[in-house]
């Protein structure tokens, strides 16, 4: 059998993956199925196609196979058409003078593709959210065989990209040139060169950056003021002017300089409600980091202020099948102006740390609904209900860093209580505090790489600061080195502090007693110190 030239390529070219990429993968295994049991199609050459008569239907192939055509009613690439270009696909290769099947294609008509048809759909605050995540190293997934794989879990979207173009399909199903197919293929272009993202930066509106620049100029010179009229002079009303410089930088989609006024306004609060933990250096740190990164974002072009803006949000990424055990929670009331609770957990599988967070923002208003008292991923009950138990997420999402999401896609199922010592190895226990030193206090790092559950060789307690109001207690090691723990007196942490000043009674009474704390690690000063979340004063060593 003679197959028409440009179908013969057509054929010769097209693997697995680029019919799947026609339809879908269960598309494709059932065509498969009925290769095997199809006897004898009857075949007609008809000019630049091939007829493939199999029983009731009857299959036009064509080169692009995507225009290949089937009498029967499905409106895409239906089995039918998949199992005649498999067809074809095997008598070629059992012909003895079959040609050797051509490598990966070059994609030249998607490089081809003109950036501005793709900028002009996204439309510029597409084109922005597109160039900022690229700047920031936050764009899809892309893979490459016969055809471009792109995944886009923060839509979420899968595009994949043929040649053709038009016959490229997505996820949301859109038979058209969808949004999704534009950014896929403005993405590849971006990590091909074929697109130069200084030069797109053109294509945005320029109103755009004077409104970030503006902003930035009115924090700045109202930082000025502020630092030049003193602390000791300023009026409370000074609170109410940082929270609207942070509503602006809001609005700007500065999220990163938002989040440092929130956090001055806090200082501020701290100051003018005469709190304890209020500190001058404190303070200063955060006037000063609100201030230097106007200064920088104020002149910077438009590739740094993409880096330096910051993502409202991190983007949860699918992680499958987690088998967490939650180890302890804590009360958040941050003076970035969010409250509510933290919870962490171990996973058993993967041997590390996630975070679930529920908290909600009091800068706008109080808000008197406990969101932790919520059932997230479909469980049986709260997560405080569910402390020292297991249970297993399925279909979950996590950022980078280990934040769970509480997407609806994701489904919990609660195992049971059990001993934290089972479920915790051995080795994840810092006896060694020259290796926590070492491992888990970086001072940059995230909240979830300093965690640590650390078992101390002896415990020395301390007074009660009644100045400074801090619980304090001294862990040390094999070796005498030391690691402090300390919780300032706060509302919050009114009860965790009473759990404590009970545990340093119990370790006068019995000091050979080795409890297990669990907590975030940082450094003040020149001392490695430990921010309680848990402590276990039963932990038996695993066998």
């Amino acid at each position: 059998m003679q197959l028409p030239g440009p179908l013969e390529a057509a054929l010769a070219s097209a693997d697995e993956n680029y019919l799947i990429g026609l339809c879908n993968k269960g598309t494709v295994n059932r065509a498969k199925k009925d290769l095997e049991a199809l006897t004898a199609p009857e075949i007609q050459v008809e000019g630049e196609e091939v007829t493939v008569g199999m029983g009731e239907v009857v299959c036009r192939i064509k080169a692009p196979l995507g225009e290949s055509l089937c009498s029967c009613p499905s409106g895409g690439i239906c089995r039918h058409r998949i199992t005649a270009i498999l067809w074809l696909q095997r008598q070629m290769a059992s012909q003895a003078d079959a040609k050797e099947l051509p490598k990966e294609p070059d994609f030249q008509q998607l490089r081809d593709y003109p950036t501005e048809k793709l900028v002009k759909q996204l439309g510029s605050k597409g084109l922005s959210d597109l160039l900022a995540r690229h700047w920031n190293g936050l764009g899809p997934s892309i893979s490459q065989t016969s055809v471009i794989t792109v995944e886009m879990p923060w839509l979420p979207a899968t595009v994949r990209l043929l040649e053709p173009l038009e016959h490229s399909t997505c996820t949301c199903r859109s038979k058209d040139f969808c949004i999704h197919k534009a950014q896929a293929l403005l993405y590849w272009q971006l990590v091909q060169g074929t697109a130069n993202p200084t030069m797109l930066e053109g294509a945005l509106p320029k109103e755009e950056m004077e409104q970030v620049q503006d902003v930035c100029q009115e924090v700045r010179r109202s930082l000025t003021a502020q630092m030049v009229t003193g602390l000791s002079r300023l009026p409370p009303s000074v609170c109410e002017t940082v929270q609207r410089m942070a509503a602006l930088c809001h609005t700007a989609r500065l999220p990163e300089l938002e989040r440092a006024l929130r956090a001055l306004h806090g200082e501020y609060a701290a100051y003018f409600g005469r709190s304890a933990s209020y500190r001058n250096a404190q303070f200063l740190l955060r006037l000063a980091r609100a201030y230097r990164l106007a200064q920088a974002l104020e002149t910077a072009d438009r590739e740094t202020t993409g880096r330096l803006a910051g993502t409202f949000r991190e983007d949860y990424q699918p992680v499958g099948r987690l088998e967490l055990y939650l180890l302890g929670l804590r009360d958040f009331s941050g003076r970035s102006g969010y409250e509510g609770t933290i919870f962490y957990f171990w996973e058993e599988r993967k041997s590390r740390f996630y975070t679930f967070s529920l908290l909600h923002p009091t800068f706008y208003e109080k808000n008197t609904w406990r969101r932790e008292d919520a059932a997230p991923w479909g469980l049986p009950c709260t997560l405080r209900a569910a402390k020292n138990c297991s249970l297993a997420l399925t279909g979950a999402r996590a950022t980078r860093f280990g934040s769970l999401s509480s997407t609806q896609e994701c489904r919990g199922a609660l195992l049971g209580s059990r001993d934290p010592a089972s479920i915790v190895p051995k080795e994840a226990l810092y006896t060694d505090f020259a290796r926590l030193l070492e491992e888990r206090s970086s001072p940059h790092a995230p909240e979830v790489s300093r965690l640590a559950l650390v078992r101390p060789a002896r415990c020395q307690t301390q007074e009660y600061d009644h100045v400074r109001q801090v619980f304090s207690l001294r862990l040390l090691d094999e070796e005498n080195r030391d690691v402090w723990l300390e919780v300032m007196y706060r509302k919050e942490t009114a009860k965790r502090i009473d759990l404590l000043e009970d545990l340093s009674r119990q370790l006068q009474r019995q000091p050979m007693a080795r409890p297990v704390f669990f907590g975030v690690l940082y450094r003040e000063d020149d001392r490695l110190k430990l921010y309680p979340i848990e402590v276990f004063t039963d932990w038996e060593d695993s066998p």
